[in-house]
């Protein structure tokens, strides 16, 4: 059984010839696949055979410094193999190829010119090394190699004639059954530059009908965009041959279609992998793309700089052969046309060139069109320069309906004006015209809108504190369940408190977020925070406040107005001046971006959601009244009479339930806070400063230092004490709760409740309310839980992160 073959082009040989650890990848990969047959094609690189063609130039002018150069050459390329196990060999074959580039300096300094043959030589001067190395490396390892003399020039005449049994004839005598790789020079340059060994490879790989043809880039794979644009790009699995000339066309400059049409046209699978990473498949080029994420569309490339051209006249319309004529004239002057679009009442022609050329092309069709100008057929031609081309590739686009629609409205969210549209029939290309300034942000937003979910939230979350470390340890948990399961995608791409910040493209971990804050986190800007969250490839940009602070707060209406969602347990926001209340309410809806607060009243418990549902469906608010406090509800729960409430507060500062200030919460303003955002939610006009509050602090305790409070906080307990006993007379029990009346306002007071009330039967910190509505009249909804605790405050925001996710649309 014959063995399969395989042909690797090695591009820029000298990064991998100067670089031993390039060399030993690619004997791991020729001991990986040994059972194979592999031949080895080194392309020449222009760029790092450079400073040899210097030394030529130099002994030209019979310059002194060529002798110290070549010198300063000879030993870095001695030190780059020195730790090789066949140092020695390599060293000595390097000076041998160096002696004779020296003999060759030393003719032209004397002659004071080079000629043809001696530019040939440094050409392929790196060859010289580099095959004897890789051959002895080769060998150490029990592979048996073969070389081929003069290699692919050898075979020139054979390929330009594409006479396949001669190509086979020449490689079958040093490529026997017995022989594991065999090694060959590339091809030399074009005249135009161009590196001509993709197309000797194409040809050998076709004329031996060879199993494929990888095309090794030392540090490149073919990404959906380029990475200097989308950060989020990934390498492409697969392509048809269609879908490859389509890319290449485009901006994609790792190989040219050109180069390999002989291949191609025998069905020969092609790889594109980078030496990067040589256990990567890279990507498959192949008739029919087989790849296992299959996509409408595949890539995103741009031409940019080029000048937008429109051709006007009423007499264009119906008149043969105005095409034809426009494009032979331009053909005529050598210059190209990358952009064709016209109007079905051919009333213009929109063409687009190199900016470099849109002067030459405006004078060919003012020459071209003179007549018909002159008779107003043809009534402008207009300029645009500064132009860019975005395109989107894919094979699977062709008869998928929405396309065009996905491809527009990722522009349109952008807010990137198109100024020329066109699709090829063949439905495998989407092209559009934008302002060069734009190109970036338009591959951002294509890239986005075809390639991640429509669920995909950019996150950001201001203060890391205990809410925020525990919310993102709980979407750690649940993130990649998330991601597969219901298409949500959570991408938490800043962090931030008040002295640093942690950025990410692709996403921070959560489980290591504590770790990668501390190393890597920058002092904090708020401006380059929301930048980053709010960036084009990601179609839904979130911010989470979990702080406390007002002036977070009330950045949030020029948030909502950029286009960001928020997300929230700080009740700054929901409190705020009326007016700025409004703009922020309305702006969300005009907008459509939310703003979800759930977690302002009761932490976890669906207490806004629920008032939402009741006044959406008809019903309409008598009365809203709840213990909203997990401290105060503890304390009322533990007063009994018989220990002091002041010891109360005191124990409950220990555990941890109170504020580090008790007074924050016997002052009764964080429900207060609460009141205000339930009774706007149910349509009341109300400030904060209008709500009738008892403090349970007395007047002289209120505003000393928290040290004197503590000491003197005994003195609250005989008032307390007094409503205690009056309450127990009466077989009734004190709670602390906030009331909206829809006839009397706002109120947060201490109240009695009979025995039998829900209220009186809380227990421990939890918060319960009641709605009292034209549905619920006789009987309100209550709705009791715990209400406070880092756990349940961040999975109400977990929660509304998801919901957010679920408005957003279905998964796709």
């Amino acid at each position: 059984m014959s063995r399969k073959q395989f042909i690797h082009v090695m591009y820029n040989l000298y990064e991998v010839g100067g670089n031993t650890g390039e060399l030993e990848k690619l004997v791991a990969l020729c001991k990986e696949h040994s059972e194979d047959q592999h031949i080895f094609m080194f392309s020449p690189s222009s760029s790092s055979l450079e400073p040899y063609f210097e030394l030529l130039t130099l002994a030209q002018s019979q310059d002194e410094r060529v002798w110290s150069t070549l010198d300063r050459l000879v030993e870095q390329e001695y030190e780059k193999f020195s730790e090789l196990s066949d140092a020695q060999l390599c060293i000595s074959v390097i000076g041998d190829q160096f002696k004779s580039f020296e003999d060759m300096l030393r003719t032209v300094w004397t002659l004071e010119t080079s000629f043809p043959a001696m530019e040939r030589f440094v050409q392929t001067l790196a060859f010289s090394w580099l095959i004897p190395m890789v051959q002895a490396m080769l060998a150490a390892e029990g592979l048996r190699v073969s070389t081929f003399p003069g290699g692919v020039r050898s075979m020139e005449t054979a390929i330009a004639k594409d006479n396949y049994r001669g190509i086979k004839d020449k490689i079958s005598v040093h490529l026997t059954e017995h022989i594991d790789v065999l090694l060959m020079e590339g091809n030399r340059f074009s005249q135009d530059g161009r590196n001509l060994t993709d197309r000797s490879a194409s040809t050998l790989a076709a004329a031996m009908e060879i199993n494929s043809l990888t095309l090794w880039n030392p540090s490149s794979f073919l990404m959906t965009s380029t990475q200097n644009y989308v950060a989020t790009a990934s390498v492409i699995d697969a392509l048809s041959y269609a879908e490859f000339t389509e890319l290449s066309y485009f901006g994609c400059s790792l190989v040219q279609p050109r180069d390999l049409l002989r291949a191609m046209k025998k069905k020969v699978p092609l790889y594109l992998r980078s030496f990067q990473d040589i256990h990567h498949p890279g990507t498959c080029i192949s008739k029919t793309s087989t790849s296992s994420r299959e996509r409408p569309a595949k890539g995103f490339s741009a031409v940019e700089h080029i000048a937008l051209m429109n051709i006007e006249g009423a007499g264009m319309a119906g008149v043969p052969g105005v095409a034809s004529q426009l494009f032979s004239a331009l053909r005529q002057a050598g210059l190209s046309v990358v952009f064709i679009s016209q109007a079905s009442s051919e009333h213009s022609i929109c063409i687009a060139v190199a900016e470099s050329q849109w002067e030459s092309a405006y004078d060919v069709i003012h020459t071209t069109f003179k007549d018909e100008m002159q008779r107003g057929l043809i009534e402008a031609v207009h300029v645009e320069p500064d132009c860019a081309i975005v395109a989107a590739v894919g094979q699977q686009m062709a008869g998928c309906p929405g396309i065009a629609t996905r491809f527009f409205g990722a522009l349109s969210k952008a807010n990137i004006n198109v100024k020329a549209i066109a699709q090829g029939s063949s439905e495998q290309n989407i092209s559009a015209v934008v302002g060069q300034e734009d190109a970036k942000a338009a591959i951002r937003a294509l890239h986005s809108g075809f390639f991640l979910s429509n669920q995909t939230l950019s996150v950001g979350i201001i203060g890391p504190g205990l809410i925020g470390g525990t919310l993102l340890e709980q979407i750690g948990q649940e993130q990649a369940r998330l991601r597969e399961e219901i298409g949500v995608d959570i991408r938490i791409r800043g962090i931030m408190d008040t002295e640093k910040m942690l950025l990410s493209h692709g996403g921070i971990t959560c489980s290591t977020w504590k770790k990668s804050f501390d190393t890597e986190g920058v002092p904090t800007s708020m401006n380059d925070f929301i930048d980053h969250i709010d960036a084009h490839e990601f179609p839904h940009p979130v911010i989470i406040d979990c702080t406390s602070a007002d002036v977070i707060a009330m950045s949030y209406l020029q948030w909502i107005q950029r286009g960001i969602h928020i997300i929230t347990p700080n009740k700054k926001g929901g409190t705020s001046p009326l007016d700025y209340y409004k703009q922020l309410m309305a702006s969300s809806r005009q907008k459509q971006k939310h703003f979800l607060y759930e977690t302002t009243v009761g932490a976890g418990l669906p207490i806004i959601g629920t008032l939402k549902d009741l006044i959406q469906t008809g019903d309409r608010v008598k009365k809203i009244e709840g213990i909203f406090s997990g401290t105060l509800s503890y304390l009322f729960w533990r007063f009994n009479g018989e220990i002091p409430f002041s010891q109360l507060v005191l124990e409950a500062k220990e555990l941890g339930f109170t504020e580090p200030d008790p007074r924050d919460d016997l002052s009764g303003m964080d429900i207060v806070r609460k009141t205000v955002i339930l009774a706007r939610e149910a349509g009341a006009e109300v400030e904060l400063r209008e709500v009738d509050v008892a403090s349970l602090v007395p007047e002289p305790l209120r505003d000393i230092p928290l040290d004197q409070f503590l000491e003197r906080i005994g003195e609250m307990d005989a008032p307390l004490q007094k409503l205690y006993d009056e309450a127990h007379a009466k077989g009734t029990r004190l709670r602390y709760v906030g009331t909206y009346d829809k006839s009397g306002g706002c109120s947060v007071a201490l109240k009695q409740f009979p025995l039998d009330h829900p209220f009186s039967g809380t227990k421990g910190t939890d918060n319960i309310i009641a709605f009292t509505t034209e549905r619920y009249n006789e009987q309100p909804l209550v709705i009791q839980g715990p209400g406070a605790g880092p756990e349940v405050t961040a999975g109400g925001i977990f929660a509304d992160l998801l919901r957010l996710g679920s408005f957003l649309g279905p998964r796709i």
